[in-house]
């Protein structure tokens, strides 16, 4: 399933556009394996539209898979809670107890949003440039 809406932050009175991804397999998945560790990893200024990709990934018994993709317009704590939100609407029974992420504010803050007393606490992977 594919669907582009114009997200909501509950915070915000700013609608702004998201298209997610993901197919029924993938839902299985999160439902299956989604409720312990969630990871959510984005790509930046890979494409020449200037859009966000997220990637939203759980540990399976053979190891990460993707659960769902969305596109976002920009990196802003409120359009990433708004594809988070409609992953969690989809799969309502979604709760993970951990969220990794990197080490960005925004991603940390919209997990913690759309998880407010689901999710135990935001683990965080930072990144150290390797300089050669």
């Amino acid at each position: 399933m594919s669907l582009l809406v114009a997200g909501r932050d509950d915070d915000s009175s700013v609608s702004t556009p998201v298209f997610i991804h993901q197919s029924q397999w993938q839902v299985n998945m999160l439902q299956r394996y989604g409720n312990y560790a969630c990871v959510i990893d984005a790509t930046y200024n890979t494409t020449a539209y200037g859009l966000a990709l997220f990637m939203l990934c759980v540990l399976t018994n053979s190891g990460y898979v993707v659960v769902g993709t969305f596109l976002s317009v920009d990196k802003q704590a409120s359009s990433i809670a708004a594809g988070l939100r409609m992953f969690a609407d989809r799969c309502p029974e979604w709760q993970p107890k951990y969220f990794m992420s990197d080490f960005s504010e925004a991603q940390i803050s919209a997990a913690e949003s759309v998880f407010p007393s689901k999710c135990n606490r935001v683990c965080c992977r930072i990144s150290k440039p390797i300089v050669a």
